[in-house]
């Protein structure tokens, strides 16, 4: 009995100085941590997050996740100590805080408490990550990284930041044309009464395109709701009416748009000639036509407005062609009908060219650079309209000429 006894005795003792020593590994780790030896301290938290009695303690990760969060701030330094000691540490510190929070059900919550700087740390190198692989053009792994940026900020109380994780999160879906997560992400800030312009536009126009009217008029509504008196919220809101055919209350958006910027010689003129494209989807030509006029007069030297009323005249030439009946040589009516249409089109042909004209002089005057680069569309447009309409008024050298220009600018 007494061989027994010793020998269970003997068998406890060990497993006590199993388990002392295992918790002693967490404190050692502590105590380098503390002094800063934070190779030693890798090693000792890394080994008690893999035993049995301490892997499910919720001290041992959240110890882990300081280990690593220190070894980071090390790392970010002009000349760190501990060069490349942990090159994955902003992961398993997320990975750590992560597993802390789950296992700190006792005294409240007292270790997750204790994670609020490594959860900003984390929060800032992965948002920071997320913005070099959206530059790089790897939108999907940026949205995942952004979205546990904006985690790691949203568990350290820091919903600011967590905003702005989730906003690059967002467009880094918008050019994944990755439409579910353009919702999720999107949605979830303008619950949270962002200000974000483009939030709002590209919920928008996503909901616009598959046909779901009311939730766009949501977007629309909400916009302006969180954004008091912003004139784009009302242009966003005229547009949810015209697509509701809510002509009436569109027309009263927009002049409320109008009339917050009546006083911005920039803002103004330029939302004129969005609130006429948006009267042309109603068919009020004439409306749309005095506000291209008049931001014209405002400003003349511009490519919105002269496209647009070269674009209208444009339009109205084509408008005459295809109502022209087909002349029958025996019916003399016909034949007056066709020439007076078409006489009539090719005058609209030339009032077209006039503001067509302007347009492509005004990209031709830009300076070298990023905004002459960006209007390479709309030079192609406007230089393809050029052509057909010089044409029709039978000046084929700068139908030729516009059309030659045209096709060098596909090539370039």
């Amino acid at each position: 009995m007494k061989i027994k006894k010793l020998v269970t005795i003997a068998v406890f003792m060990a497993a006590t100085v199993g388990l002392s020593a295992q918790s002693l590994m967490v404190e050692s780790a502590v105590q380098d941590l503390r002094k800063g030896s934070l190779k030693k301290a890798k090693t000792e938290i890394d080994a008690a997050a893999v035993h049995e009695k301490t892997k499910d303690d919720a001290k041992t990760w959240y110890y882990r996740s300081l280990v690593y969060a220190e070894i980071g701030r090390d790392a970010q330094q002009a000349k760190p100590k501990y060069k490349g000691l942990a090159p994955d540490w902003a992961d398993q510190a997320y990975e750590s805080a992560l597993e802390c929070k789950r296992l700190d059900t006792k005294n409240d919550g007292e270790f997750t408490k204790g994670l609020v700087s490594v959860f900003s740390t984390v929060g800032y190198d992965f948002y920071n990550r997320a913005r070099k692989l959206f530059n790089e053009k790897n939108y999907a792994e940026a949205m995942q990284v952004a979205s546990r940026a904006a985690e790691m900020y949203n568990n350290g109380g820091e919903g600011d930041n967590a905003a702005e994780a989730m906003y690059v999160a967002g467009l880094s879906a918008v050019a994944a044309h990755d439409t579910a997560n353009i919702k999720k992400f999107f949605n979830q800030l303008m619950r949270k009464k962002t200000d974000k312009e483009q939030v709002y536009t590209y919920l928008f126009n996503v909901y616009k395109a598959e046909g779901n009217v009311d939730q766009a008029m949501k977007v629309a509504t909400n916009y302006q709701k969180n954004t008091k008196n912003n004139y784009k919220a009302y242009l966003l809101l005229a547009e949810g009416y015209l697509l509701n055919e809510n002509v009436e209350k569109g027309k009263e958006m927009i002049n409320q748009a109008l009339e917050l910027t009546k006083d911005s010689v920039n803002i103004y003129p330029a939302l004129l000639c969005q609130s006429a494209a948006l009267l042309e989807l109603t068919n009020d030509l004439e409306g749309a036509q005095a506000k291209y006029q008049e931001s014209l007069t405002l400003k003349p030297v511009q490519f919105e407005g002269n496209f647009g009323m070269g674009k209208m005249y444009y339009n109205r030439a084509v408008d005459k062609l295809q109502s022209a009946p087909e002349p029958d040589p025996f019916n003399e009516e016909t034949i007056e009908l066709a020439s007076k249409l078409e006489n009539e089109a090719k005058d609209y042909f030339g009032q077209a060219i006039t503001y067509l004209e302007k347009a492509v002089e005004y990209i031709d005057n830009l300076p070298e650079g990023n905004e002459k680069q960006m209007q390479r569309p709309n030079l192609g447009n406007a230089l393809q309209a050029l052509s057909t309409a010089y044409a029709r008024v039978e000046r084929y050298d700068d139908s030729k000429a516009a059309k030659q220009r045209f096709e060098s600018l596909l090539e370039q």
